[in-house]
């Protein structure tokens, strides 16, 4: 028999030992956990480090964007040596572990840097604690989601399984920006205070990866032959090897340049509204934490609702009608400030949140579609090696909307602080604020809708190579 049937029989054994519930949960409780810590960064991340530590905006952009592509070039290999790993806990589990360790010990590090004296120096010491957290983020997220691609067979549960990530991913999003924007408005925005968050939500992230550990041990998983386990390839020609296998998937190159433009907005307008809130509304940190707080009950109220139109209408029509609904919100912050009543603030939370379920839900969806289909049509176990691109996209996109908003803020005149309050700022930078938590976001939305239009592979398709596939075997 060959190794290939071999991996699939321990799958089908395995899948009917594992409980579909423990699965799920399992896939919900790792995007809670490094959604909590990856949202502490971006939501505060910057902020602190120019309000709190007084690096400039443009240097901590820079430094946010030099451990984003740091993390990000590491995400194939990381995804390639998940791939082949041989262990007694399986291929996956070991890493999210390790993840589960490395991304408290970096928030921690971050939000707790002492007073140096100098500014060189605290630079040297966040970047030093960013690439242990981003590490840490990496371990998770692309483990998490090959496992999520073995799991199953049929699209319908990956779609189920993608609302149960996407609630966990609601859960940790409140956790790491609701939650820690409400105990700095008791505390005050000190140095205390924001070590007293990241040591809460280093907590979070810890517990519920060992959680998941635990229910994902049974989950079904796809042994490597034993002569893959033997070969030994080049690090770099094996990178090389997985560019090349990443760009001749055309849907997974489609999405993933989709993905980018998504990412790219999200980031800079998450960033963008903790010092919006501050400077443009002129409110304490408790509407940023009650505006998460109802955009994450929002996406947890409608993905039931997302999943059932994905399945009538189609994962891409969602997804192209969600990321127009997020661009509208973000656009809508140019007619916001000072005196902005509540509600209004409310309503974007709301929609916004309504917004995102549908871009989660779908985007990851589609992915596994495209992950999938490359497998039922060339038999090969890549699953790590396209879910490391997935996070390389994500960090480059991600590092550079940081980079281009530290970098505008610079050139804006934005004037940083130690004292953990905003410095009065002139109506250039003021300006430049109101950009990056509307129009910027709002366009690289409709950058995602423009590149979408070319999206071609659907559902049927999948399931067609799948029995296809089935009658071959």
């Amino acid at each position: 028999m060959s190794g290939r049937a071999v991996g699939i029989e321990q799958a089908a054994s395995q899948s009917g030992n594992a409980s579909r519930w423990a699965i799920r949960l399992g896939s919900a409780l790792i995007p809670l956990a490094h959604a909590a810590g990856q949202n502490l960064v971006t939501v505060l991340g910057l902020r602190f480090m120019t309000d709190s530590l007084a690096i400039s905006a443009g240097a901590a952009g820079a430094i946010f964007a030099f451990v984003k592509i740091y993390d990000g070039f590491a995400d194939p290999a990381v995804g390639a040596w998940s791939d082949r790993a041989r262990t007694p806990w399986g291929r996956r589990l070991p890493f999210l572990f390790a993840g589960g360790i490395a991304m408290p010990l970096g928030l921690a590090l971050l939000f707790g840097a002492p007073s140096f004296g100098s500014i060189l120096l605290a630079q040297l010491f966040v970047t030093i604690a960013l690439v242990i957290h981003a590490t840490g983020y990496t371990l998770l997220t692309i483990p998490g989601f090959a496992m999520l691609v073995e799991s199953s067979s049929d699209p319908r549960e990956r779609t189920r399984l993608m609302g149960w990530r996407t609630y966990g991913n609601a859960v940790g999003t409140m956790l790491g920006s609701t939650l820690p924007t409400w105990v700095l408005s008791q505390t005050g925005p000190t140095r205390s205070g924001h070590l007293l968050i990241a040591l809460i939500v280093s907590a979070v992230v810890f517990v519920a990866t060992a959680l998941a550990v635990r229910l994902l041990a049974k989950a079904p998983r796809t042994a490597l032959p034993e002569r893959a386990g033997a070969a030994r390839v080049n690090p770099l020609v094996a990178l090389w090897r997985q560019v090349l296998l990443a760009w001749k998937n055309v849907p997974f190159r489609i999405l993933a340049i989709a993905h980018v433009f998504l990412l790219f907005g999200t980031a800079i307008g998450s960033a963008a509204l903790a010092f919006f809130t501050r400077i443009g509304l002129e409110q304490k940190d408790n509407v940023l934490g009650t505006y998460f707080m109802l955009a994450t009950v929002a996406m947890l109220v409608s993905m039931t609702g997302w999943v059932w139109l994905s399945n009538r209408v189609g994962k891409k029509a969602c997804y192209i009608g969600a990321l127009a609904l997020y661009a509208i919100v973000q656009a809508s912050w140019l007619l916001a400030g000072p005196g902005e009543a509540m509600l209004f603030i409310a309503a974007r939370g709301a929609l916004s949140g309504l917004a995102g379920a549908g871009m989660i839900l779908c985007a990851y969806s589609l992915l596994s579609d495209a992950v999938r289909y490359d497998y039922v049509t060339s038999g090969e176990r890549r699953e790590g090696a396209f879910a490391g691109f997935t996070t390389l996209f994500d960090k480059l996109s991600s590092a550079a909307a940081l980079a281009v908003m530290g970098t505008f803020l610079s050139a804006m005149g934005y004037v940083p602080s130690a004292s953990g309050q905003a410095a009065q700022q002139g109506a250039q930078a003021k300006f430049a604020v109101l950009m990056c938590v509307s129009v910027i976001p709002a366009v690289a939305m409709i950058a995602a809708i423009v590149t979408m239009l070319f999206y071609r592979l659907d559902g049927a398709t999948v399931e067609a190579a799948e029995r296809q596939q089935a009658l071959a075997e």
